[in-house]
Parts: C-alpha cells; structure tokens; sequence
C-alpha cells in the first residue's frame, strides 16, 4: 500500500514534542497549521512524551508561550503510562516510593497514591532534580529487595538548546540498576502499551493511528511494537543520533511536509 493510502486509514496521531512541534524555545512554524490540518478533517491528536518534568497543566502553559492553545486531555505522557500501569498490574497498590519532580508526585497524589519513603508497595524512578545520594541508594535497594519496581522512561538525557547536558530517567535508572543487580520494569516510549493505551483514550485501535516523532529509538520503535503508523521527522532539532533496528513508514522533514502528503486524499 502506498503512502496515501496507508494515511487514509489513519484516524489519530501520535505527536512527539521536542524534535517534532517544537525545539527548544522555538515552535516550528509548520505546527499550528498541521494541528489545524487535522482538526479541520476531525483527525484526532494526543502530544505524546517521555518527559516526566512537567506535568500535563504545566504542558499547557508550555505550549501557550509558544502561541500554542491546548488542554490537559491532549497530552498523554510516561506518568499517564506508569498509573495506568499501576492500575491494570497492581491494583491495590497505594504505597509508592517516587524518584520523581514535584509535579509527578502530585499528579500520583491527584490519582490516588501515597508517597512514602519507607515500605512501599511498588518502587518508581524518573527524571528527578532533586536527587540526593541516600534516595538513589534506597531505590537500589527498593529494587534489590523485590519489590515491583518500574522506571518510567529509558531517555538518557533530554533535549535541549542550551550549553549542557540535562541527565534524564534513562541514566538514573542505569545506576540503580548497576548497583542493585537487577532490572527496573522499563516504561514510556519505545514500550508497545505506551502507544496502545493512548490509541485507548481516544476510543481507536492502534492501526488506526500514527506515530510522528525524531527519534528512532523512542518515538518510532514505540509505534512500530504497537501496531501503529510511523513517521519520522528528520528536519530542524531533530535527534539523528538516535538508532534502532526498526524501519519507519516513511520520513518527512517537517509536519508540513506531512500536511502536503495527506493534503493530496482530500
């Protein structure tokens, strides 16, 4: 099947947010028409991302100082996928210790679970600034002791523009993981359920969707263990680095170059 044909099935899609609407402090300006794009065809859209350093509110208000209106049920990101997780595979489970931003912890709150630092239920690690020595060493241990325990992204690090290098989930869970002698439950992109249970949300089958994202070892390889469309972007901020052995669907520069390509069914 060719690609317009593969895009006249598609009933939702998948957006990564850095490398894909946006790089940095810079939205790029194929965003706002593809969105409209879509909506004008009542094609719907969740923004899909690994990153647990905001919270859905917090996205929202991101996306305004770009000139972007959105709401918090257009976002589906890795603590979505980590409570929905808890939910299905640990459903009495109250109990969670949480490496972890303030705003996840809320959002866990929000959701019904008590943080705690000793005698958890299940054992969380993510993106946290606050780290201390004594609550990595006791997430090690969490893990080495067997209690269920779940990193909620494999990122090493996050994008950025800046003069740095921000260490993400991916490299806190690696240390844990090291030091304890056992693997944490990997969560967020590239696992197959993150996509499934986004596709969920919006009433679809995972083949009805496609997934647009930069990299290949997060965003595409989450939609192909899916059963999703892929696309990836290859254009400005976009993460080439990233390698998988997954093949997208196809490759565009941008969203508009996307836009283009679905414009010609219509």
């Amino acid at each position: 099947m060719n690609i317009s044909g593969k895009l006249s099935a598609v009933k939702a899609v998948f957006l990564d947010m850095d490398g894909t609407i946006y790089h940095g402090s810079k939205l790029f300006p194929t965003t706002i028409p593809f969105l409209n794009f879509l909506k004008e065809h009542n094609i719907k859209y969740l923004f899909c991302t690994n990153n647990s350093s905001r919270s859905k509110a917090d996205y929202v208000k991101h996306l305004a100082g770009f000139g972007l209106a959105s709401s918090t049920g257009e976002f589906y990101t890795s603590v979505d996928f980590l409570i929905d997780t808890l939910r299905e595979a640990h459903p009495h489970a109250k109990r969670l210790f949480v490496l972890g931003v303030d705003s996840m912890l809320q959002e866990l709150t929000e959701n019904g679970f008590e943080i705690v630092d000793d005698n958890p239920d299940v054992n969380v690690v993510s993106f946290d600034k606050t780290l201390t020595y004594e609550r990595l060493c006791k997430a090690a241990y969490f893990l080495q002791s067997g209690v269920p325990s779940y990193s909620t992204h494999p990122d090493l690090f996050c994008p950025t523009d800046q003069a740095t290098v921000l260490v993400d989930c991916g490299a806190i869970s690696r240390c844990v993981e090291l030091a304890a002698g056992k693997k944490l439950v990997q969560l967020g992109k590239p696992h197959g359920g993150f996509l499934q249970h986004a596709a969920a949300r919006l009433g679809l089958p995972p083949q009805a969707t496609i997934m647009c994202g930069d990299r290949m070892a997060t965003d595409i390889a989450s939609g192909v263990n899916a059963g999703t469309l892929t696309c990836r972007i290859t254009g400005e901020g976009a993460d080439l680095t990233s390698q998988a052995d997954v093949t997208p669907d196809f490759c565009c520069e941008d969203l508009g170059e996307l836009q283009q390509l679905w414009q010609a069914i219509f």
